[in-house]
């Protein structure tokens, strides 16, 4: 299966979960990009596309997943299986804790797309979750 993960990270974190749920893909053809560098063809050429970022602020999406966000629409995404994942910090944020996750998800429906896995939330450090990490990338 061809797989697209696209995600948006400020601090490495997100970015470090992508490349953890790569790791565990080992049976597909995986493209992994930065979203600040994304181009039709990651949608174009994926069977499932994840996406990923983190949340900043009081329920805000990371800076350069917000410009994408903007532009979704049903032409990268109607009819594409899509999985999201995000990090965040629980700690006094916990009404909004990775709320990138449920704006992405949402975002994705409205475009048309099949949510295909419960949305992954890292909390704090990828590699304190790494078991969460992992199952979810199993599950796909």
């Amino acid at each position: 299966m061809n797989i697209s993960i696209i995600y948006g990270s400020t601090t490495g974190n997100t970015e470090r979960v992508a490349d953890m749920i790569k790791g565990q893909l080992t049976d597909h053809d995986v493209n992994i990009v930065n979203v600040a560098d994304v181009k039709d063809d990651d949608y174009n050429d994926a069977e499932l596309v994840l996406l990923g970022s983190s949340t900043w602020g009081y329920g805000e999406l990371q800076d350069d997943f917000a410009i994408h966000y903007d532009t979704l629409s049903n032409v990268q995404l109607a009819g594409k299986n899509v999985a999201v994942f995000g990090c965040g910090d629980e700690d006094g944020f916990a009404d909004v804790f990775c709320e990138a996750v449920t704006l992405i998800s949402e975002k994705a429906e409205e475009c048309g797309a099949t949510i295909v896995a419960e949305g992954l939330k890292v909390n704090g450090n990828p590699d304190d979750n790494t078991d969460a990490i992992i199952a979810f990338a199993q599950s796909l």
